[in-house]
């Protein structure tokens, strides 16, 4: 009892800095002067996605769009995108030197604390940096360079190259450290607004440029651009991915209940359970016993070899991260959102309308079905006054009571059964 007491303070004073964080960002983000860049006067321009594999995977369909819809509109900077040593590999295709796009690797910054001082201790370190270097430099800024901090929290990357370049600087309000960005939106997209990823970089760039509708519908008319499924591949299977960071994922008994009643809901199809690279819940589960319906493979794929092996599932379902991001646009998939606000990273569907469904213990899920070939994508979460919240010790057990029979209900859609 008393470890669940501390377990629910410690939510709760997270919940409360956050907001209050926020709340400070939203204040500064106010008082700003509104101003707009001139994208046609621009020198250089950065795009900072230097952090993880999943959301590069999220953002690279809308910076390739970006930057085509920059030169297809008289924009002749030079365009350096920012990624790290993890995602590199993912960004490496948008390199185009003839196009004048290049990419440099910066170090992956270190973005979430599961101690409340630690992490209090760190915004407030920003908070500090940021404030001296405004006072150091005030309001001019180099009008020739414009540095996109696409993560929404990116802080060291930030003030290295303020200092380095001293270039406007937009993206989302990124809590108390929002006045040091020149152009923001009001809401933060990663914790509250609960707004689509693509949604805040398409409002960001209207924003900063001053558009109306025409950089919005060229993005809406390349929808295709963020799914790759392929109707020549054949489909079959039902794929657990049950891999990935622990502080996300769910507890191992709870993954066991879904196994055995996924197996029991769909006797006739073949149930893959599938870990990351690291088989931790591999080298569990292949000592216990199962339906006959259910293999427990273990990982023993490339990056893309995993993608295409999964691609090959008719449907596939596992926690919000960088293994479900690689493959969840090739196939009927639902992601189960443990970690942060679900919409936020729910699959960019343009003018489509999401069909929303509740379940039981506060269990919620938004399914989508995207043209022309009608494939079902789906996201799991669970709302709370605690959740979502930041990477605390033990928060697992919040998930325990998954609701089976919502994602079983999604598969049968997805199948058509």
């Amino acid at each position: 009892m008393f470890q669940s007491f501390r377990l629910y303070s410690h939510l709760f004073l997270l919940k409360l800095a956050s907001r209050f964080g926020i709340w400070l960002g939203k204040c500064i983000i106010r008082m700003k002067k509104p101003r707009v860049v001139d994208y046609k006067n621009l020198e250089t321009i950065y795009l900072n996605r230097s952090d993880r594999i999943g959301d590069a995977i999220i953002s690279k369909p809308f910076i390739k769009l970006l930057i085509e819809w920059l030169r297809a509109n008289g924009c002749s900077a030079e365009i350096v995108i920012l990624a790290s040593q993890y995602n590199r590999s993912i960004l490496s295709s948008l390199e185009d030197i003839e196009n004048n796009v290049r990419i440099i690797s910066e170090e992956k910054p270190d973005f979430y604390e599961s101690k409340l001082s630690r992490m209090i201790s760190k915004h407030l370190n920003f908070l500090y940096q940021t404030l001296v270097f405004r006072w150091s430099h005030g309001n001019t800024r180099n009008e020739h360079a414009l540095f996109f901090d696409m993560g929404g929290g990116d802080f060291t990357t930030i003030l290295r190259y303020k200092e380095l370049v001293n270039p406007l600087v937009i993206g989302p309000n990124v809590f108390w450290g929002s006045h040091i960005l020149d152009i923001a939106l009001e809401h933060s997209y990663v914790h509250y607004s609960n707004v689509n990823l693509i949604e805040s970089y398409i409002e960001i760039i209207e924003k900063a440029f001053g558009l109306r509708n025409g950089f919005r519908d060229f993005i809406y008319d390349h929808l295709a651009e963020f799914y790759h499924y392929d109707t020549h591949i054949p489909k079959s299977g039902i794929c657990l991915f049950i891999g990935v960071k622990e502080f996300r994922n769910l507890p191992v008994a709870t993954w066991r209940r879904i196994i055995l009643e996924t197996a029991e809901a769909f006797p006739d199809e073949t149930i893959i359970v599938l870990d990351d690279h690291t088989n931790l819940l591999y080298d569990i589960f292949i000592q216990e016993k199962f339906p006959a319906n259910v293999v427990i493979e273990k990982n023993t794929y490339s990056l893309q070899g995993f993608t295409e092996r999964v691609a090959k599932c008719a449907f596939v379902a596992g926690i919000d991260g960088g293994g479900i991001n690689m493959v969840k646009y090739h196939t009927n998939s639902c992601f189960i959102n443990t970690f942060a606000q679900p919409n936020v990273w729910s699959c960019f569907i343009g003018r489509h309308v999401y069909q929303n469904i509740s379940w039981a213990d506060n269990w919620q899920s938004s399914v989508v079905e995207i043209p022309p070939h009608k494939q079902i994508i789906a996201h799991m979460y669970k709302e709370s006054f605690w959740l979502p919240s930041f990477n605390i010790d033990g928060n697992r057990e919040i998930f325990s009571d998954f609701d089976t029979s919502l994602l079983t209900a999604i598969i049968r859609e997805s199948l058509k059964k």
